[in-house]
C-alpha cells in the first residue's frame, strides 16, 4: 500500500480539521498501539478508510474532486474518532473481506465517495461523511440499505436537507399554519421551496399532514402544504439521524423559514 498517497489525499483537505489532523491521521496509522487503543472495530474502520482512500488516491481526479474526496474522508475519520470510545462498532461482518475481495464497508464507502466526487453542492459533503461514519456503528443498516440511503441523500439538494431539519425544529420558526389554496401570489422563492417540500413528500421522507376531503380522498399538491405541520418520517428520519442533519446551522434554515411564514 502506498501510504504516502493516502496521507497526501488527507492532507489535501487538512485545513478543515486544523490542529486535529494529527489525531485523525494517528487513528488511520494502523500501528499496534493505535489498534490496541481503538479495539478491533476501530482498527477495522481505520483499515476501511485507508483502503478506500488508497483506491481513490490512484484514480484520475480533478483538483476539485480530489478536495471533495479528501474532505469526506477526513470528516468520516473525525466522526469515527470522536465516537469510537463511547459507542460499539458493528460486529456483524461488515468490515470483513468478502469473496469479492473487499468488505461491505469498502463497498458502501466507495458509493459515498463516488457521489461526493462530483457533488456540486459542497455544503452536502460533511453530512455524507457523517452518514458513512454512522453506518460503521449501526448493524441495523445492511449493505443494501446503505446504498439506498446513499442514493436518497444524493438525490436531495442541500436545501432539502435543510427542510428536513426545519421540519424537526419548526416550532422555533413560527411557520405558516395554513395551506396555500387561497394564496394569491407565488414568488419564485416560494414556489421553489414548496416544490422541494412537495418532492420530499412524494419520496415519503416528509409528511405535511394533508387533511382528508369529505370524500375521504387526499388531494396532493404543493398548495396543500402546511409548513407548521411538516413532519419527517421513514427514510427522511433515517437521513436526519444518520447524516447528523441536526448540526445544520440555523443560518441556513432562516432563509427557508422566512419564505414559509
Amino acid at each position: 500500500m502506498k501510504k504516502d498517497n493516502v496521507t497526501q489525499l488527507f492532507n489535501n483537505y487538512a485545513e478543515i480539521v486544523g490542529g486535529g489532523l494529527g489525531a485523525v491521521l494517528g487513528f488511520l496509522a494502523g500501528d499496534p498501539i493505535t489498534a490496541a487503543f481503538s479495539g478491533a472495530g476501530g482498527a477495522a474502520a481505520a483499515g476501511m478508510l485507508k483502503t478506500i482512500g488508497q483506491d481513490f488516491s490512484e484514480r484520475l481526479l480533478s483538483s476539485q474532486e480530489n478536495l471533495r474526496v479528501g474532505k469526506v474522508l477526513i470528516i468520516t475519520a473525525q466522526e469515527i474518532h470522536r465516537r469510537k470510545n463511547d459507542e460499539d462498532f458493528r460486529d456483524d461482518g461488515f468490515f470483513d473481506k468478502q469473496p469479492t475481495g473487499r468488505s461491505d464497508a469498502e463497498e458502501v464507502a466507495e458509493g459515498i465517495l463516488l457521489k461526493c466526487q462530483r457533488e456540486p453542492q459542497e455544503k452536502k459533503i460533511p453530512y455524507m461523511g457523517y452518514l458513512l461514519a454512522s453506518i460503521a456503528f449501526d448493524s441495523n443498516i445492511s449493505v443494501d440499505m446503505g446504498h439506498q440511503l446513499i442514493k436518497a441523500a444524493e438525490e436531495l439538494t442541500y436545501r432539502q436537507l435543510c427542510i428536513l431539519k426545519l421540519a424537526v425544529v419548526k416550532d422555533r420558526f413560527d411557520l405558516r399554519s395554513e395551506d396555500y389554496q387561497n394564496h394569491q401570489k407565488f414568488s419564485k422563492e416560494l414556489y421553489q421551496v414548496l416544490h422541494e417540500c412537495h418532492d420530499l413528500c412524494l419520496k415519503s421522507y416528509l409528511d405535511y399532514k394533508i387533511p382528508l376531503t369529505f370524500s375521504g380522498q387526499i388531494t396532493i399538491g404543493y398548495m396543500n402544504i402546511q409548513p407548521s405541520r411538516m413532519t419527517i418520517y421513514g427514510i427522511g428520519e433515517d437521513l436526519f439521524n444518520l447524516m447528523k442533519l441536526s448540526s445544520i446551522p440555523d443560518d441556513d434554515l432562516i432563509p427557508i423559514a422566512e419564505v414559509l411564514r
